[in-house]
């Protein structure tokens, strides 16, 4: 199979994946809006909950109501799909773009000397285990216990995230853990939701008394995904985000934006009950952008390797924080050539030309990216004319000659 049409496969399944990740998304916070905004009825003893809604020029009522064994409703919606296939083709994406290519997609070589294979049996093995944990936790006395049992997963979470993170690069540290948790997602639906709704279900249509507790885990579940929505969109969309996983102390940054997700979620359904909510959701975000900033303050570790100069050092930072680091890896990869061991080297090009890679040469690949194309790559980086400064340009230069002599 042909490199292009395993790239346009991949294009057709993300827009499908970010479709269907919407729609679930969607559903997850619409429903416990309306479930937040349901008005009481003293009168109808029949009614949890009422509420109207304008909506393209029309008005819908909305009421939930207990379920009478007699006079069942149908049909009976069940919004089960969106999730099934969000979680379908974030799989085949993660088989396609990761499993099936260079190692270095999923690994840092300056951290590790691990296989490729050997990585992604980590990775596939790591998302079935998670929700096996998580599962139990949730099926152990600890359920009786929401906060000590979110406590011991969060607990299990970071130690999980710092062992992967001392092997995986940055990048797919983020998207393995978020893989982790819309796993949860998914499989809370599949195996204990659905489940528990038909089974409360089946006992009203035979007559027989339905046992709550089916329902209140299914609710459970069900908020469990609520709360997880926020962060697992950073981790999914953080490729986009070099400053955050590019980052020496990314689990810190990765840590301070999921807890400040999850809490500002938690005042957006406090809204009704909590009048101050937004001013403690306006704090909330402002003291967690200062912590990622207090954080990418401090000092790097101190490497293995030779230390780098003044400028390179300004450089490497470039080269996290402008979007350098998502494509070119420490080794070459199918995504971009790698910068490492670069300087002072020839390099074929498209259309069999062959030039050195000296400081001219650097400079106007950054500048003008598809000037000179690498062989073997497509023209796919942007040109950094007018985005990078000249001095910035020089601490690229600078960095990636440090590191092509260590």
């Amino acid at each position: 199979m042909s490199p292009e049409f395993v790239d346009f496969f991949n294009v057709v399944f993300r827009f499908v994946h970010v479709v269907a990740a919407i729609m679930w998304i969607g559903d997850s916070l619409l429903f416990v809006w309306m479930e937040q905004n349901l008005i009481k009825d003293a009168k109808d003893k029949q009614s949890l909950g009422h509420m109207n809604m304008l909506h393209g020029g029309g008005v819908f009522y909305l009421q939930k109501r207990v379920l009478d064994p007699t006079n069942l409703p149908k049909p009976l919606h069940e919004f089960k799909w969106q999730s099934y296939t969000t979680w379908l083709s974030g799989f085949t994406l993660l088989v396609t773009t990761f499993y099936t290519r260079s190692g270095t997609l999923l690994l840092d070589p300056s951290k590790t000397d691990m296989l490729a294979w050997q990585a992604s049996l980590i990775s596939l093995v790591s998302i079935i285990l998670g929700w096996v944990l998580y599962d139990q936790v949730w099926q152990s006395p600890l359920k009786k216990y929401p906060a000590a049992a979110v406590a011991v997963l969060a607990t299990a979470f970071l130690i999980y995230a710092n062992w992967i993170n001392g092997f995986f690069n940055g990048r797919f540290v983020y998207l393995q853990l978020g893989a982790m948790l819309a796993t949860t997602m998914t499989a809370n639906v599949f195996l204990r939701i659905i489940p528990n709704q038909k089974k409360f279900m089946a006992e009203l249509a035979s007559g027989k008394p339905h046992n709550l507790e089916y329902g209140r885990q299914a609710k459970l579940r069900s908020m469990m995904n609520h709360y997880v929505t926020f962060p697992v969109i950073f981790l999914m969309l953080s490729s986009h985000a070099p400053v955050t996983y590019g980052d020496d102390h990314n689990l810190i940054i990765m840590c301070i934006i999921i807890v400040g997700l999850v809490l500002i979620k938690w005042m957006m359904n406090l809204y009704q009950s909590f009048s101050e909510w937004l001013y403690v959701s306006i704090t909330i975000f402002t003291m967690a952008v200062f912590g990622v900033v207090a954080v990418k303050a401090l000092p790097a570790p101190p490497s293995s390797g030779p230390p780098l100069s003044a400028e390179a050092a300004l450089g490497q930072q470039v080269f996290a924080t402008k979007g350098c680091i998502a494509c070119h890896q420490p080794v070459a990869s199918s995504i971009a050539p790698s910068v490492h061991g670069l300087y002072g080297r020839e390099r074929a090009l498209v259309g069999g030309e062959k030039v050195v890679a000296d400081e001219a040469y650097l400079t106007e690949s950054i500048l003008y990216s598809n000037a000179k194309v690498v062989e073997g790559f497509a023209p796919a980086m942007p040109g950094f004319e007018g985005v990078l400064s000249d001095e910035e340009v020089s601490q690229l230069v600078e960095y990636i000659k440090a590191i092509s002599n260590p």
